[in-house]
Formats: structure tokens, sequence, C-alpha cells
């Protein structure tokens, strides 16, 4: 069965349009701080030099290291907020790492790497979630090709995700149809959700660098698979 791709009528705007479709806006471009840490400055730049859209992170000082993870959904028939502004666009490639399927991204020079070894990377929006437990993922949504075409799943998951800006909903799959659907919880069941105090580029390196799952030398054992490699050879 082919991809079904929405129409214009399916991907009308729900709330606000999805980010995939603005490729230069983003929410959260700042000036540089001056009172970052030498880690801090350098996870800036990390995060900087992989963004698709356009440099820059604002956002509350870190307040100690939580979970965050990179998943499909924010969680399965669970009720969940997203995030307001962290919306990065960052190119990422899918592999299946175990019994899992992981989201990777690579710094601008492994990016060109894996291009030649034909590993294709696509640009990704990200979103932060929480869950009614507390659980925060950050949601990738692929963005539509160079025609703006974009396939039912990814479209209907995206505006589902947008809504939960502004309510809790859940997301639920419409098989039939090929598309999520979303279910909104009832009024003042929720509180107002509580955000990790963390910088954008904290939260960006503790979903991807510190899991292993940043691409950022020739040594990096996906890499070496791909390509394959050997541990003892050399660039």
């Amino acid at each position: 069965m082919g991809i079904k791709v929405a129409t214009p009528a399916e991907t009308a705007d729900i709330n606000a349009a999805p980010e995939s479709n603005k490729l230069g806006l983003v929410h959260d471009a700042d000036t540089a701080d001056a009172s970052l840490t030498p880690e801090e400055v350098q996870e800036e730049a990390d995060y900087r030099a992989m963004r698709r859209d356009l440099p820059g992170v604002k956002g509350a000082s870190a307040a100690g290291i939580i979970a965050i993870s990179v998943a499909k959904t924010p969680g399965k028939n669970e009720f969940f907020r997203t995030h307001k502004t962290f919306n990065p666009i960052v190119s990422l490639v899918v592999a299946d790492i175990g019994m899992d399927k992981c989201w990777l991204t690579a710094t601008p020079e492994m990016e060109k790497a894996l291009a030649a070894i034909e590993i294709k990377m696509a640009p990704h929006v990200l979103y932060l979630t929480v869950t009614e437990s507390g659980a925060v993922r950050i949601v990738p949504v692929r963005c539509p090709d160079d025609d703006m075409g974009q396939n039912l799943w990814n479209s209907t998951k995206e505006h589902g995700l947008i809504r939960g800006r502004n309510e809790w909903v859940r997301l639920y799959t419409d098989t039939k149809n090929q598309s999520y659907k979303v279910y909104p919880a009832p009024k003042d069941r929720f509180s107002e959700p509580v955000w990790p105090e963390l910088k954008h580029a904290k939260i960006f390196r503790l979903a991807f660098r510190d899991k292993g799952h940043c691409i950022d030398s020739y040594q990096h054992p996906l890499f070496m698979k791909w390509a394959g490699r050997r541990a003892d050879d050399k660039k």
C-alpha cells in the first residue's frame, strides 16, 4: 500500500501553522548569554551547528539533570502538553538499535560523511512534550519534502502536537485512514504542565549526545557499521 499524501483540506491550520511548513521561523533565537559556563557554551555551539532553521537559543538555567527521551509519540494513550517555544529543525536519521527505533542527529561534518556513504538524513521539527505522569519526551516530525508533500501520519501528528500547546490532549491511531486523531481531555482535568528548567541546548544534549545518538566522529559505532569499517580502520 502506498503512502497516503495529505490533501490541502486535510492539512488545514489547527491553532497555528505547523513548524515544518515555516522553515524560516524560530521562537527561541536570542543573543549569546555572557554568563554561560564553558560547558554551556559548548552545548550552545553544538546545538546551533546542527539546527536547520535559525541559530540561537534561550531559556532558564539548568536545574538538575533529568531523563529526556526521543520517541515517535508523547506516550501511548497518555494525555500530554507541548512546549510552546521548543521547536528546532534538525537533520535526523532513523535506525534500529537492538529492539528500539532511534532517531540520531549528526554534526555538519558527519552529515556530509553519511551522505557520502548513501545514508541520507532528513529535516525534522522537534517538539518537546510532557505527559500527565511527568514523562518528558522529544517527538520528531519529518518536514515536508521539496514539493511540500507530507504524509498523513506526519501531518496529523504535528497538528495534534500543536494543539497540545494550549490544552491537554492525547493521540490515537486511525489505522483505516493512516493518520492520527486527537482526543482532548475534559476541561480543567489537569493543571498546567511543569517544564524542566533547562536551556534548550541542554535539553537537546540530554536527548541526543548523552545517549550516544549524535554521530560526531568516524569512530561512531553506527557510522562504522554503515560504512563497513572495522575498529582498527583509520579515516
